[in-house]
């Protein structure tokens, strides 16, 4: 006798971080001409020129970020959410170191790197959490469900 039951669709991932990296992505690749026309209006081309280092730089931070994150196993939720804060945290301190270092520079504009990188960051931050919240996810356990059938694997 055969088994008519359909195959079940895979689980999609705990932790969708391919839709927060594209989302974070698309959100601050709108954000690159906005802020860079903005600032070359009020300060000229350095100014147009450090808003979008400072928005290269941030994706760049929080990309990777986002990257390191991948790699923690997400079956342990408190392991997960430390990781998260750790790396967050490393990146919002070495963005700060960043923004001192490239602010006293006679090539780039100060006020303009350092707002541009912090506009960057609060949208990654927004669109990820949106991204996050809009991912499907997995409610129940497979396991659990074969095991309250009976049936093992």
């Amino acid at each position: 006798m055969t088994d008519s039951r359909p195959e079940p669709a895979p689980d999609p991932p705990a932790v969708p971080f391919a839709t927060m990296l594209r989302s974070g992505i698309v959100a601050n690749a709108i954000c690159l001409p906005v802020l860079a026309i903005v600032f070359w209006a009020i300060n000229g081309p350095k100014g147009g020129g450090s808003a979008a280092i400072g928005v290269l730089v941030a994706l760049v931070f929080f990309a990777g970020g986002l990257g390191i994150l991948q790699h923690v196993p997400d079956d342990n939720t408190m392991m997960l959410m430390t990781s998260a804060l750790a790396v967050y945290l490393g990146q919002v301190i070495f963005l700060g170191v960043i923004i001192l270092l490239f602010s006293e520079r006679d090539w780039i504009d100060g006020w303009a790197f350092g707002l541009s990188v912090l506009v960057t960051a609060l949208v990654w931050q927004v669109a990820q959490v949106a991204a996050y919240l809009r991912a499907p996810k997995a409610v129940y356990s497979e396991l659990a469900t074969d095991t309250a059938e009976g049936s093992t694997r």
